[in-house]
């Protein structure tokens, strides 16, 4: 009995052992190397994990831009579109337009353009500025331009018996933000075969026109969205980026005046 005890508190001895082996610790050496192992990992981590934000948040900006800037070519256009249009009253047929259809002014050098444009209103129709037009044939005009110490697209609609004469843009409400710049080309149909003969900022008769380039350039809300480098602006110039580091894109289009024009959709 006594051997029996003896073996058995022998086999015991070296199975606490084999455990106490097992449970053996890290030395120092290996805990800095895991240290370092998991620094490495946070690192990679982090850096993915910044670089993704900063695309991400560049592609929110720039779907922010892109709505921005088709919303004021919308605008712009819809009005350059109607631009000339005669309500046909129930008595007698007019054919002409007793107003200025369309006019503006050319801003120079690193100047926004303007543009004013002019047309009778059918009752449900409405100025820039969401007036609606209680009587038809009453003459609309919309003066767009741009706020630059803002940065902001403005707009002013009148609703009048008769047209004015278009002149320098009225203070008028906000169409949007963060638009920097308006630049208009006119085309002109100097032949009268309705095409354009040629493209030009300040067109020596207005009566010509026949579609209208407009661009505006649109900015992000954001800044430090880009890095540094280059854009194009509503002239095809390449541009340093500003040290705002905004997001920057010119949007163009060409709109026919729907009222001088046959045949056109």
């Amino acid at each position: 009995m006594t051997t029996s005890i003896n073996q058995q508190d022998r086999f015991e001895s070296k199975r606490m052992n084999g455990i106490w082996n097992a449970q053996q610790g890290f030395t120092l050496v290996e805990l800095m190397i895991g240290m370092i192992v998991g620094l490495v990992l946070l690192l990679v981590i982090g850096t993915v994990f910044v670089s993704s934000q900063g695309v991400f948040r560049e592609q929110e900006d720039n779907a922010r831009v892109q709505e921005n800037g088709r919303f004021a070519l919308e605008v712009i256009g819809r009005s350059i579109k109607q631009a000339g249009h005669v309500e046909m009253p129930f008595t007698g047929f007019k054919v002409e337009f007793t107003g200025t259809a369309i006019n503006g002014t050319n801003g120079g050098a690193g100047v926004a353009d303007t543009l004013t444009v002019q047309f009778e209103g059918a009752i449900g129709d409405s100025d820039c500025d969401g007036k609606g037009v209680t009587v038809a044939g009453t003459i609309i005009q919309n003066y767009f331009n741009i706020d630059a110490a803002n940065a902001e697209l403005r707009c002013r609609g009148e609703i009048s018996d008769t047209p004015s004469v278009p002149g320098a843009p009225p203070v008028g409400n906000v169409l949007l933000n963060n638009a920097e710049d308006l630049q208009i080309l006119y085309g002109i149909d100097s032949t009268g075969d309705q095409s354009v003969d040629q493209y030009t900022e300040l067109p020596a008769d207005w009566e010509q026109v026949i579609t209208v380039r407009v661009c505006v350039l649109i900015r992000s809300e954001k800044t430090n969205v880009v890095s540094a480098g280059n854009y194009l602006d509503c002239n095809g110039a390449s541009v340093a980026i500003p040290a705002d580091r905004r997001l920057r894109r010119a949007f163009t289009s060409t709109i026919n005046l729907r009222n001088r024009i046959n045949d056109t959709p």
